[in-house]
């Protein structure tokens, strides 16, 4: 009687150990892989040429392809001394597309590694410029004599070229009158009444004369009181 031959033995189970090495092993391989990969990316879009649209000071456009390994700062200096100009008076704004709002980057950014499609050449504004506001032009002024109360003057300086009615409030100010009873005459002696539209270029005067009608007709009401008053005594003594 034959005997049946013993089956193999069973493959070797790894063990658990074992299979956690192996795992981990498998995923530090896979992230070298990643990061050489990742190296590998950013290399290739650092040694890519790079198409650009330069826009000038002036709004003119200019085609430019240059090394994704330059850096911004280079690129600045390389425009400038292209165009005759100073780089510590320009700056780069650096855009994606047209639309895009502009991208950040620092002076030693590689072109390559930015997604960059145009280039803004723009000209620094000086602190000075935007702090300080454009010397006022001085106005052009005249001596005014004015006459007033019969026998007071005074002198005002005004623009000789607006209207009289928009000096009126330094006049009426200077010579305490009120604006509401004010006349300017030319002159005491003829009593012209001068157009308050006109300047006094217009007018070809550097004096006139400031009449009060309030100021006369109180006067008016006081002699006029007297003289009846007189009347009224010369009445009673007759009597």
């Amino acid at each position: 009687r034959r005997m049946k031959a013993r089956a193999p033995p069973p493959p070797n189970q790894p063990s658990a150990a074992s299979r956690i090495h192996s795992e981990q092993k498998s995923s530090a391989d896979t992230a070298v892989m990643s990061d050489q990969n990742l190296v590998s990316m950013k290399e290739n879009m650092i040694n890519r040429w790079v198409d650009l649209t330069v826009i000038l000071p002036s709004g003119v456009e200019q085609k430019s392809t240059v090394q994704g390994s330059k850096a911004v700062m280079d690129l600045l200096v390389d425009l400038c001394s292209q165009y005759r100009l100073n780089p510590s008076q320009y700056s780069l704004e650096l855009k994606s597309s047209g639309g895009q709002p502009p991208l950040s980057y620092k002076p030693n950014t590689l072109i390559g590694a930015l997604d960059v499609q145009m280039v803004f050449l723009k000209e620094k504004i000086p602190e000075e410029k935007i702090k300080r506001p454009l010397p006022r032009v001085p106005e052009k002024s005249v001596r005014l004599v004015v006459n007033y109360l019969k026998t007071q003057k005074a002198v005002v300086r005004v623009s000789p070229e607006v209207p009289l009615h928009s000096i009126i409030p330094a006049i009426c100010e200077k010579c305490e009158v009120s604006q509401e009873h004010i006349v300017l005459l030319r002159d005491g002696i003829t009593g012209e009444e001068l157009e308050l539209t006109k300047s006094l270029e217009e007018l070809g005067i550097k004096e006139l004369y400031a009449w009060d009608r309030k100021r006369v007709s109180n006067e008016a009401i006081e002699k006029e009181k007297t003289r009846l008053l007189g009347l009224f005594k010369a009445d009673r003594s007759s009597s």
